[in-house]
């Protein structure tokens, strides 16, 4: 068995997550994917001296931008779906899970923002909920690039084997280098339906990864488990199939003016740096090293009778519209949401909202989708731990462009009240929807605080 081995499904999204962690972590990482990402240009290819080639590749790379829009959208959509904490029950059993819920203690707040950043970035995340050592629950989370193979069986349509890559890099005590060792995390069913998993390592020396011994997961009471209890969190679902990638539009668009814009910067190069041609000299010049070969005030030129001296430059129509080209590709992003969500602060909300257009209902759908799954993993914690696994809920926070008033908008609307243009209800509800008045509060409560402070000023005076 060759546990290394991808689902086909992988394999087809695989370098669209490569693109998409690279363009995340920006130029640079663009940049060194050399041709992957910016094909070489005929011209350059066609130079017969390899060293020659290579050196006007990395200059045509070099001149080039790569966009840096990806990494400040999925903040801005970070920012805005974290705005308020998603609402999380739990029963006394998994309390604890608050505050530390993963092996290397990350809040539940925080795991969740993890989720989130992740199925922006590739459309997919899993979570293992386990049991350690003493009982305690906990949950372990992977990336779209660490579920290598997944099958579900055919007629429950339930996962009955995964395989998780753990590989990671290692110092080797001996020679202090850093190595990758191989190890992967398989998960099934024995023959009698039982959730089982075994992990996979390469010996020294080996890059071939050889199977351990199977080891059974059991309930708090001692019962086996009937599934294998891997969450998957996807833009659509929950389902083990890879999701389209909600972002992956706009890493296009990064890449589509990386490659517009190396274009438009090696004909600028080339319109400022026009070529001298000196016409008439002859064969013996060249061997007598008496042609010219220098620029400059101080340099002469002598030329044979008849002889005469131009500059070749780069000429016609062309920057124009690829200048246009890369304007338009620009605008196209920031259609997306590159410069909305990773704007100033000072938008409101209803201008977010607006802007934002169709973006919205897709933001809810992820949103709605990793609060399901990790209340999932969540729910089977809590029923291996003899709890009642309805106990356990997640709400998210959905009321994204919830509208923040300016202090002009407050002082005019509250000139209204005055003028007796609308009611005090009218007033209370429009100040509470506009994030003045804390949300949960009663009109009589306000009121009551509003006749308290006049009190207290009363008596300060």
């Amino acid at each position: 068995m060759d546990i290394t081995q991808k689902h086909p499904l992988y394999e087809e999204y695989e370098d669209s997550w490569k693109l998409m962690r690279d363009a995340m972590d920006g130029e640079d990482k663009v940049k060194a994917g050399g041709t992957t990402y910016l094909p070489m240009k005929p011209g350059l290819a066609s130079l017969t001296r390899q060293d020659l080639a290579d050196k006007a590749y990395r200059a045509y790379k070099d001149r080039a931008e790569f966009p840096e829009v990806l990494s400040p959208v999925v903040r801005g959509i970070l920012g805005i779906l974290t705005e308020k904490p998603p609402v999380v029950e739990l029963p006394t059993v998994l309390d604890d899970l608050k505050e530390a819920c993963t092996l290397d203690g990350l809040t539940f707040d925080s795991l969740y923002r993890k989720v989130l950043r992740e199925v922006l970035i590739t459309g997919r995340h899993a979570i293992l909920p386990s049991l350690d050592q003493t009982g305690g629950g906990y949950l372990a989370c992977y990336t779209a690039e660490a579920i290598v193979s997944w099958d579900t069986d055919e007629d429950s349509k339930l996962l009955e084997f995964t395989v998780l890559d753990e590989s990671s890099m290692r110092r080797n005590k001996d020679s202090n280098e850093w190595e990758l060792q191989l190890a992967f995390l398989e998960l099934g069913l024995d023959d009698a339906g039982n959730y089982q998993a075994r992990k996979w390592s390469a010996p020294e020396g080996s890059d071939v990864p050889v199977p351990g011994e199977w080891e059974a997961a059991r309930k708090a009471g001692g019962a086996g488990l009937q599934e294998v209890p891997m969450v998957f969190v996807g833009t659509d679902g929950l389902s083990p199939d890879p999701d389209d990638i909600p972002l992956y539009g706009l890493a296009k668009l990064a890449l589509r003016y990386y490659r517009l814009d190396a274009d438009f910067m090696h004909a600028l190069h080339m319109t400022s740096e026009p070529t001298p041609v000196a016409i008439g000299v002859t064969k013996e010049m060249i061997e007598n090293d008496t042609a010219p070969k220098t620029l400059g005030s101080a340099v002469m030129w002598y030329l044979p009778e008849g002889g005469s001296a131009m500059y070749l430059e780069f000429s016609g129509p062309g920057l124009a519209k690829q200048q246009e080209t890369l304007a338009d590709t620009m605008e196209r992003a920031k259609e997306f949401g590159a410069k909305l969500i990773a704007g100033s602060s000072d938008q409101s909300g209803e201008a977010l909202a607006l802007l934002l257009g169709s973006q919205t209902a897709p933001l809810k759908s992820i949103a709605v989708n990793v609060a399901a799954g990790v209340e999932k993993a969540l729910r089977k914690l809590a029923e291996w731990k003899g709890a009642n696994p309805d106990d356990v809920l997640v709400t998210p926070h959905l009321d994204f462009y919830t509208k923040k008033m300016t202090a002009a908008e407050i002082t005019a609307l509250v000139d209204g009240w005055v003028k007796e243009a609308y009611s005090w209800k009218t007033l209370f509800a429009r100040l509470q929807a506009g994030g003045v008045i804390p949300e949960g509060v009663t009109e009589e409560q306000e009121a009551k605080r509003l006749l308290e402070n006049r009190n207290e000023g009363d008596g300060l005076t």
